[in-house]
């Protein structure tokens, strides 16, 4: 029997999964709340934002009670 090893790369599921939640919320959200509305761990939605999605997401540093906030949001085109 032949064992064939899992292909690197972006798996297409969450990234789409990732593109419906910013998708939904123009303003962008936190790493986290993407985490939190895909299901999937933050640590991930994390690493496919900077590895994989990186050419279509903007960052946004929102000031909330004197703190700079990082949000992610879909590249206006």
């Amino acid at each position: 029997m032949y064992y064939m090893p899992k292909t690197k790369g972006p798996d297409i599921e969450k990234t789409r999964l990732i593109r419906k939640a910013l998708a939904r919320s123009p303003k962008g959200l936190w790493v986290r709340e993407i985490a939190r509305r895909t299901g999937l761990d933050k640590s991930t939605v994390s690493r496919y934002l900077g590895e994989y999605m990186k050419h279509e997401i903007e960052h946004a540093y929102p000031k909330i009670k004197g703190n700079l906030i990082r949000m992610v949001r879909s590249r206006r085109k």
